[in-house]
């Protein structure tokens, strides 16, 4: 079976774009739901849901680590003691069982049974069985280079790699279930409480809605770029013009198109984690002229700045506009103030509620005996 996109460099350029790109995605994704599900992240529930965000992508970032970006003198070696067949002598930690990398495969993914326990709730059972799946998806990763995109497996590996995986995850279960309840005072209950989504976000939500929005249209951009290269669209090394129409293109899309689509008005980064764009006075979403409006004065500017190779003016850009948000209470930013705009949570502009939220419903004997004083005489329930 031939590699993916022919092997060799072009397979490579869309390793490199692809790999964050996913993710990024999966960031998305993941917030998406815990913001659907329980509202606001606040206090220890809140970190543990960031921390079980950082354990994963940690763990992709051991999979494909380091990744190279070039093919030149990558499988010059040959099979290694430790079973790294192809792995180059540039490889990280030598063969695969030194110590730096038999504490790496046992260290990530003690937090991946700590969290499943403390966080999720999660049985010893269906634990190992989620860490088993997580530790041989790794394996297999960085055995065929990542999935056949590149011509060797360069990181190292083998299967006690694997099964030191499943008893980090183990020992992180067990660290749960046994320590932490002896922790002084008692340490706070891991796992969320849906609470009403309608205070206005904080600016840290607001910076990660911003940094999930960057990310998807860099790497998508760059994503895009690799796959035209890899199919024979455009030459190898995109020529400048390409790459600006790309991210300029992107940037449209994702910017100008999806916000004036959507009833929040939101770009992809603030919608995963439950913002929109409403109107400085009730709560309803902003007119869409109002969006365009802030779009052309925000997104544009920092888009085009970044395409010309200026990031750093471009970020002068973004600080002006955050320049207010630090010290309004409404955490409006220069455009939002130019533009009679405010970023508020999608509850408060369409009255949605976390789907886990705990809402009252009369006791069914209470219901079921005042039906039946309603009936006449001889009816039955």
């Amino acid at each position: 079976m031939g590699r993916p996109f022919g092997g060799g460099q072009a397979a490579i350029d869309v390793a490199l774009a692809v790999v964050p790109l996913l993710v990024v995605v999966g960031a998305a994704l993941y917030l998406r739901g815990q913001h659907r599900r329980y509202g606001r992240q606040h206090g220890w529930p809140g970190a543990l849901t960031t921390a079980a965000l950082v354990a994963g992508t940690a763990l992709a970032a051991y999979a494909v680590w380091p990744l190279p970006a070039s093919v030149d003198a990558l499988c010059t070696g040959g099979p290694g003691p430790d079973g790294a067949a192809g792995a180059s002598a540039a490889a990280p930690f030598g063969g695969a069982h030194t110590a730096g990398n038999l504490a790496l495969a046992f260290g990530l993914f003690v937090p991946v049974g700590l969290l499943a326990r403390h966080r999720f709730r999660r049985g010893p059972v269906v634990t190992l069985l989620i860490g088993a799946g997580l530790a041989a998806s790794v394996g297999a990763v960085r055995a065929t280079g990542v999935l056949g995109l590149y011509p060797c497996a360069y990181a190292p590996t083998s299967p006690w790699l694997v099964g030191l995986g499943v008893a980090g995850v183990l020992a992180g279960w067990l660290t749960a279930r046994l320590l932490l309840p002896l922790w002084p005072g008692g340490l706070a209950r891991g796992w969320p409480v849906a609470v009403p989504d309608r205070v206005a976000p904080d600016l840290n939500r607001r910076m990660a809605g911003t940094l999930l929005d960057l990310g998807l249209w860099w790497f998508g951009s760059a994503a895009l770029i690799a796959l035209l290269n890899a199919y024979g669209l455009v030459g190898p090394g995109a020529d400048g013009r390409t790459r600006a129409a790309v991210l300029l293109g992107v940037a449209f899309v994702g910017a100008v198109v999806l916000p004036q689509l959507r009833r929040d008005r939101a770009t992809p980064g603030p919608a995963a984690l439950g913002l929109g764009l409403g109107g400085r006075g009730l709560p309803s979403p902003a007119p869409r002229r109002r969006v365009l409006l802030r779009t052309l004065l925000l997104q544009a500017p920092v888009a085009v700045l970044v395409t010309l190779g200026l990031p750093w003016i471009a970020l002068a850009v973004a600080a002006v506009h955050a320049s207010s948000a630090l010290v309004r209470p409404d955490g409006a930013g220069v455009a939002d103030l130019l533009c009679g705009v405010r970023v508020r949570t999608r509850s408060s502009l369409d009255g949605g509620l976390p789907s886990r939220l705990v809402r009252y419903s009369e006791p069914r004997e209470e219901a079921l005996a005042g039906a039946g004083t309603a009936r006449g005489p001889g009816e039955t329930i």
